[in-house]
């Protein structure tokens, strides 16, 4: 059976739902198709992080795109954790394909016993997983801090800096009030960057790695936190 069959395969037995992001093989041909595409910009934003020789937790890795990325760049230990069995069988599919010396771990990082929080890296990672669902469930806090427990150095995360209320949440901002500080919820909006940034303020100094430009724009945003 080809990579693709293999992929394919898995994909229709977990369901398409849990294939977040476009599935690749290594000259970045389409696998499966995800609700989420991996474009140019990120793929040159994220070479800018420097990986050279350190070790890397990636969060949420889906079909670990970013995690053999890491490992490509340099990464002399990367561990792409998720919670979908299925998903981590086609991470061990794509690992064999590409001769990766990455690894993958089932861990659930809403579980406050989650074993993977006994081991710290250099970098850990949250990459293209806090969306539209983490700010309508309010979970960016929870997350966000178990990141922070896997590293005491570096965070990479990646949000979208803005989203609108209404046409892209689906909701009100009464709704949101509720749920977030006002100061976070004005003109139409939810201001999740902003949100982020003063979550890990003031242990962390945040960089931006990706270019920014003043208000709304898409697709999410890669930004470096480094303790303070």
């Amino acid at each position: 059976m080809s990579l693709v069959e293999q992929i394919r395969e898995i994909a229709a037995q977990i369901g398409r739902e849990h294939v977040y992001r476009t599935v690749y093989d290594e000259r970045l041909n389409v696998l499966v198709p995800g609700k989420e595409d991996i474009n140019g910009e990120i793929l040159d934003t994220f070479a800018r992080i420097d990986f050279a020789g350190k070790s890397v937790v990636d969060l949420g890795c889906n079909f670990g795109f970013f995690t053999f990325f890491a490992a490509r760049l340099g990464a002399r230990e990367v561990v792409g954790v998720d919670r979908e069995a299925g998903v981590l069988r086609g991470c061990e599919i794509l690992k064999r394909h590409f001769n990766s010396p990455v690894s993958f771990e089932a861990h659930d990082i809403e579980d406050p016993c989650c074993a993977l929080l006994e081991r710290t890296y250099d970098i850990a990672m949250l990459v293209e997983f806090i969306g539209k669902t983490f700010v309508l469930e309010n979970r960016i806090a929870s997350t966000l801090a178990f990141l922070e427990r896997l590293s005491e150095r570096e965070l990479i995360v990646s949000v979208q800096k803005v989203y609108w209320i209404r046409k892209e949440l689906g909701t009100s901002a009464e709704t949101l009030h509720a749920l977030y500080p006002e100061r976070y919820v004005r003109d139409g909006s939810f201001h999740l960057l902003e949100y982020v940034r003063d979550f890990y303020a003031p242990r962390w100094r945040m960089e931006p790695i990706s270019d920014m430009r003043e208000g709304y724009e898409k697709p999410r945003k890669l930004i470096r936190f480094l303790k303070m």
